[in-house]
């Protein structure tokens, strides 16, 4: 079993992860008329390593840094969605596939927040003895 910071901070991990990859998507959906943009996605270390896709690379200077997908995360890079189709204009968002990621994001979101309340539950019931 974990020590009881190790899971606290497991699922606030997971929080943070969700709630940037909620941002990602809602960035996606904004773009789905955007003429030439591609939707991005976020991945921990380990989808990546499993090879599911590659991250994306720094090509100039002054390009935003693409291996981290936000403050604060660590083991998370954002890579480009390449399975979605190209339209006429260059862009391959498909509001459809976002709508679905976005909605079992946050069903995953709302399972962390219910798993970190719970715990926090458990911990308070420890320290007031069995009485609170």
């Amino acid at each position: 079993m974990l020590p009881l910071s190790n899971g606290a901070q497991a699922l606030t991990q997971a929080l943070e992860y969700h709630r940037e990859r909620h941002n990602v998507v809602a960035s996606n959906i904004a773009n789905v008329e955007t003429p030439g943009f591609r939707p991005v996605d976020i991945l921990r270390d380990s989808e990546v390593e499993q090879g599911r896709t590659l991250p994306l690379a720094r090509t100039e200077k002054s390009h935003l840094n693409p291996a981290s997908a936000g403050p604060g995360l660590e083991g998370v890079h954002r890579v480009e969605d390449t399975t979605a189709p190209v339209g006429a204009d260059g862009n391959s968002v498909s509001l459809e596939r976002e709508m679905s990621k976005l909605a079992a994001n946050d069903l995953r979101y709302q399972a962390a927040a219910r798993f970190i309340s719970k715990h926090l539950g458990m911990l308070r019931y420890a320290a007031t003895g069995g009485n609170g």
